[in-house]
């Protein structure tokens, strides 16, 4: 079952959810067909083997048809990819470390969420109990769950696995996907002590003030300025206005959401640079965790 992209938030949420219940009861040609979809999910882990009570970073691989896209922890419209964990005893699982989103656009260029496109890894940490027993090997299975969509959505879901030696020694890299796995981890949204944020409100102006911390100079300052909101107070298709505030930091303007209720005290989520943070490109994300004041941030 398939639908079209360009709905209302409430409705398009209240849609998504049909097609996953009517699937379940969908004939297995049909099940298959709408399984098969425009996106592949795999599991896959930084290193070959773990060490008891130790951690591993794992990752759930999403490659995307181009031009589709699945979610952000905060999509906007749709639902972001949840996973669903089968470990043996005493192992834990943490939650998806989520990379910095991507302003999601149809066709004709209107936005429709925040989310990814491409090759994506969405990394979480499974740790082994102290009393893993040595020279066996850990089996996991991972029930994901996503919403693919390009000019219309379709469920998206797979059970994946993986086994990993538990060993004395520390692990060694995986050859294939450690790079990549350690690279997604090392871009993740990190403060940069460069730069201090603080917000403000009044009615439906919320204003996010960037400003350069006192001793500190940037050595490449951010360009192409986006805040992706974590919990909907912020409209995540409304224009933001970005301009510099004439002591080498920056003020966003931004509106709210239409359903904000208008009284939250933070402000929360991520502010994406193209040119990246703590003067790596590939940082896109700062993460943004500031008291929401009752007067606009200058």
């Amino acid at each position: 079952m398939i639908f079209r992209h360009a709905l209302p938030m409430p409705l398009f949420r209240l849609l998504t959810v049909i097609p996953l219940i009517v699937l379940s009861f969908a004939s297995a040609p049909e099940a298959a067909a709408a399984r098969a979809g425009h996106v592949k999910a795999s599991l896959v882990a930084a290193d070959t083997s773990v060490q008891p009570g130790k951690p591993v970073t794992v990752a759930i691989r999403l490659q995307h048809d181009a031009k589709w896209h699945t979610y952000w922890k905060n999509p906007g419209t749709g639902l972001p990819t949840e996973i669903k964990w089968t470990l043996p005893p005493g192992w834990t699982a943490g939650d998806i470390q989520w990379p910095a989103p991507l302003v999601l656009k149809d066709r004709a260029g209107t936005v429709v969420g925040n989310g990814y496109e491409g090759e994506l890894f969405l990394p979480i940490t499974l740790t082994a109990p102290a009393d893993a027993t040595l020279g066996t090997r850990a089996g996991f299975k991972a029930e994901v769950d996503w919403l693919e969509c390009e000019e219309v959505c379709i469920p998206g879901s797979a059970d994946v696995t993986l086994a990993l030696d538990l060993a004395a020694t520390a692990p060694t890299p995986d050859p294939m996907w450690g790079k990549p796995i350690r690279a997604t981890v090392a871009a993740l949204p990190r403060p940069d002590p460069a730069w201090d944020m603080k917000a403000g409100r009044n009615g439906k102006t919320v204003t996010l003030h960037l400003s350069s911390s006192e001793g500190s100079a940037p050595a490449t300052p951010p360009r192409g300025l986006h805040f992706f909101n974590a919990d909907s107070i912020i409209g995540f298709d409304l224009p933001q206005n970005v301009s510099p505030d004439g002591r080498g930091g920056f003020i966003l303007t931004l509106t709210a959401a239409a359903e904000a209720a208008g009284d939250e005290k933070r402000l929360v989520g991520v502010l994406t640079s193209e040119s990246g943070w703590n003067n790596n490109p590939a940082q896109r994300g700062l993460p943004v965790d500031v008291p929401l004041g009752n007067s606009l941030a200058k």
